[in-house]
């Protein structure tokens, strides 16, 4: 009913190119986020950064997405890419403007919604859940009030 839209994000864990130890690396993000890369377990997971629309399913790696992907992060490096040790793809829910929805639906005012973390979950989970358990609970947020309308459901049934 929000209009949510699940995206594939596709991951490959690779050794680490050089046998370098990434432990303490940051995550290195290419301008524009034509790829990504990052520790995890001691290598890396590099995602192309793709963003194909898809019906909710269990979502697998494009082959060809993901070897283009890793094909643009081998040219920043030095060593060559050896096989990747595994890949996936998950699905990212967005809102059609690419914001959080959290708040009670005006239709239903009983039903909560949180959603449209677009793989930002982790990242926004303290004040995602603290604002979901105020309004639950009926309790004044410390999130500023234009902030709380931004991200309100009710912002999708205001347009129509």
């Amino acid at each position: 009913p929000l209009g949510l839209i699940a995206y594939r994000r596709s991951i490959a864990r690779l050794p680490v190119p050089g046998g370098y130890d990434p432990t303490s690396w940051p995550v290195i993000d290419e301008i524009g986020e034509a790829w990504y890369a990052k520790p995890d377990a001691g290598q890396l997971i590099v995602s192309p950064a793709d963003e194909d629309p898809l019906p909710a399913q269990d979502a697998w790696a494009d082959d060809m997405i993901l070897a283009e992907g890793l094909a643009r992060f081998e040219t920043m490096i030095k060593h060559p890419i050896t096989r990747p040790s595994a890949n996936w793809a998950g699905l990212r829910t967005f809102a059609p403007d690419r914001a959080l929805v959290i708040g009670s639906d005006p239709k239903l005012p009983s039903f909560f919604w949180l959603a449209g973390q677009g793989g930002y979950g982790f990242q926004t989970a303290a004040a995602s859940s603290q604002l979901i358990a105020d309004l639950v609970l009926g309790q004044r947020s410390d999130l500023p009030k234009d902030i709380q309308n931004r991200l309100n459901p009710n912002r999708f049934h205001q347009r129509a």
